[in-house]
C-alpha cells in the first residue's frame, strides 16, 4: 500500500467519524488491518457513535493535528497519566493475569510441553468427544436443509480455541428435532445470517443428554449460546438467547452485533492489560497506542493465516460437498432398496392371496363334495331289514342302517359326509376298521356289504384318520 493511500484513509476516517486525533485514527486503521470500513466500525463500537457535523474540522486543523505526532514521549506520558489512571478492577485483573501467566510458565517448564491457549481450562468440554459439529452437518443433509449459515465441523473445545485465535466469539446453536421451522426462519433472515457469518465462529449441536451434560449451563433448545475466553483463558458465557417460532431474527441480528462490539471493546482492554504484564519495561504511553501494539500480533496472525483460512474454507466446502454427495447416493440407494422391498412385498402378497384363494376353492369343493355324498346316499332300510352299523369317530358316534346290497363305498361316503366336528382333521384320509376280527375296509370298497359282513345284522366300525 502506498503512503498516499494510507494518508487518504486516515483523512476519510477522521472526516466520517469526527475523530480529531490523527494518531488515534492511525491506530484504529492499523488495528483494522488497513480496512477503512472495519476501522470505522471498530471506532464506533469502542467510542460510541458521535455526530459528524459537530466534529468535522477544516483541512488546516487536520494538518495541525498531524504535527502533534512529533510531541515528545514525556508529554504523552504526562497526558496519559492525567487522563487514563488505572481503576481498582484493572489492577485486580492485571494481578490475576500475572499469577496465571507465572503459573503457566512454571508448568510449561516442569512438563517441558507447550499447551495451546485455554487447553488446560476447557479440556473438560467434550474431551475425546465425537465430532458433534459434523453430526449436525449430517443432520442438515439428511433433512435436506439449505442454509447460508457457515456451521463448522468439529467439537466445542477445538472451535473455542480457533475462535480465540481468530479474535472472534464462538456462537453455539443448540438444536432439537422439533425446531426445524425455527431453524428455517433463522436461515431465511439475511441480516441475521450476514451478521453471524461476519462476526462469529459458528458451531451447530444437536440436543442430546451427552451434549447437555458437557455444557456448564443447561439451556432448553433451541437456543443460541455465545462463548469467549477471558483474561486467564477460562470459558465465559457472554449471552444466551432462547429461540421460538415468534423470535424476531432481525432484532436478534442487532443484538448479536452489539455483543460482538462489546467483545471487540473488551478484547482491546484485555490485550492492553496483558501487555503490562508481558512487557513491563515498555512505557504504557496511551491506551490507544497500546491497543495498536496489542493488536499487532493479531494482525500478523491474520495476515499469515489468511491463506490457510481460505484453504480451510475450501476444504470445509469440499467436505460439505462430499457429504452432500454421499447423502444423495445413500438416499438413492435407500430409495432403490425401498422400491425392491415394495416389489417383493407385493409379490409375496399376491402369492399369499393366490394361495389363500386356492385353499378357499379347495375348501369349497370339499364342502360341496360332502353335501353331494350326503344327498347321494341310498335310502336307509326299515329297522327289520338290512344291517345296522355303529361308527366310532374321534369325537362322536353315528349309527345308520344300510342295505346288504350296498357297497362298502357307501359306508365311506356316509362317514365323509358327516360334520367336521366329528374329526380331529376333517381333511385327513380315513379307513374303516372292524375291531374283531380286525379288518380294514379301504381295499374292499367295491364289495357288497353282504359279502364282507356275512349273516350279520349289526356291526361296529372304527373311523381311523390316516396321517
Amino acid at each position: 500500500m502506498q503512503q498516499m493511500d494510507f494518508e487518504e484513509k486516515i483523512t476519510n476516517f477522521m472526516t466520517i467519524t469526527g475523530c480529531q486525533d490523527y494518531q488515534k485514527a492511525q491506530s484504529y486503521i492499523q488495528m483494522a488491518q488497513n480496512n477503512l470500513d472495519n476501522a470505522i466500525q471498530l471506532y464506533f463500537d469502542f467510542e460510541g457513535v458521535q455526530s459528524q457535523g459537530t466534529q468535522q474540522k477544516p483541512q488546516q486543523d487536520q494538518l495541525q493535528q498531524r504535527s502533534t505526532t512529533q510531541e515528545t514521549s514525556q508529554g504523552i506520558v504526562q497526558n496519559f497519566n492525567q487522563s487514563n489512571r488505572r481503576q481498582p478492577q484493572d489492577i485486580a485483573l492485571i494481578e490475576k493475569y500475572r499469577i496465571y501467566h507465572e503459573e503457566k510458565r512454571a508448568k510449561e517448564g516442569i512438563i517441558n510441553k507447550t499447551f495451546q491457549i485455554g487447553a488446560s481450562l476447557v479440556s473438560y468440554f467434550f474431551k475425546n468427544a465425537p465430532n458433534y459439529g459434523s453430526e449436525f452437518l449430517k443432520y442438515l443433509q439428511q433433512h435436506q436443509i439449505q442454509t447460508q449459515i457457515q456451521f463448522q465441523s468439529g467439537n466445542f473445545q477445538d472451535k473455542l480455541k480457533k475462535a480465540n485465535e481468530e479474535t472472534r466469539p464462538l456462537l453455539v446453536y443448540l438444536h432439537n428435532h422439533q425446531s426445524l421451522l425455527i431453524l428455517q426462519k433463522m436461515s431465511d433472515c439475511k441480516p441475521f445470517v450476514t451478521n453471524l457469518n461476519k462476526n462469529y465462529l459458528i458451531l451447530g449441536l444437536l440436543n442430546s443428554p451427552q451434549v447437555i451434560e458437557k455444557l456448564p449451563n443447561k439451556p432448553e433448545p433451541p437456543t443460541i449460546l455465545i462463548y469467549k475466553l477471558d483474561i486467564v483463558d477460562e470459558v465465559v458465557l457472554m449471552d444466551q438467547i432462547s429461540l421460538s417460532i415468534d423470535t424476531n431474527f432481525e432484532e436478534t441480528a442487532q443484538k448479536i452485533k452489539t455483543i460482538r462490539a462489546a467483545f471487540n471493546k473488551e478484547y482491546i482492554y484485555i490485550e492492553n492489560l496483558k501487555k503490562e504484564v508481558n512487557s513491563p519495561n515498555q512505557p504504557n504511553l496511551n491506551y490507544y497506542y497500546n491497543s495498536q501494539h496489542s493488536f499487532h500480533h493479531v494482525q500478523q496472525q491474520q495476515q499469515t493465516q489468511t491463506q490457510g483460512q481460505v484453504q480451510k474454507q475450501k476444504e470445509d466446502q469440499r467436505e460439505r460437498d462430499l457429504l452432500i454427495q454421499q447423502q444423495k447416493e445413500a438416499y438413492r440407494f435407500a430409495e432403490q432398496q425401498a422400491i425392491l422391498k415394495k416389489q417383493r412385498d407385493e409379490e409375496q402378497r399376491l402369492q399369499e392371496q393366490a394361495k389363500q384363494f386356492e385353499e378357499q376353492q379347495k375348501e369349497e369343493q370339499r364342502l360341496l363334495k360332502k353335501a353331494q355324498l350326503l344327498s347321494n346316499l341310498p335310502e336307509e332300510p326299515a329297522n327289520t331289514q338290512g344291517i345296522s352299523i355303529l361308527f366310532r369317530f374321534v369325537n362322536a358316534t353315528r349309527t345308520r342302517r344300510f342295505n346288504f346290497s350296498d357297497k362298502i363305498q357307501v359306508l365311506f361316503d356316509f362317514v365323509e359326509s358327516q360334520e367336521d366336528d366329528c374329526f380331529n382333521d376333517p381333511h385327513a384320509k380315513i379307513d374303516l376298521i372292524q375291531n374283531f376280527p380286525r379288518l380294514s375296509l379301504k381295499d374292499k370298497t367295491e364289495f357288497p356289504i353282504s359279502e364282507v359282513f356275512v349273516d350279520s345284522e349289526m356291526e361296529q366300525l372304527i373311523v381311523d384318520e390316516q396321517e
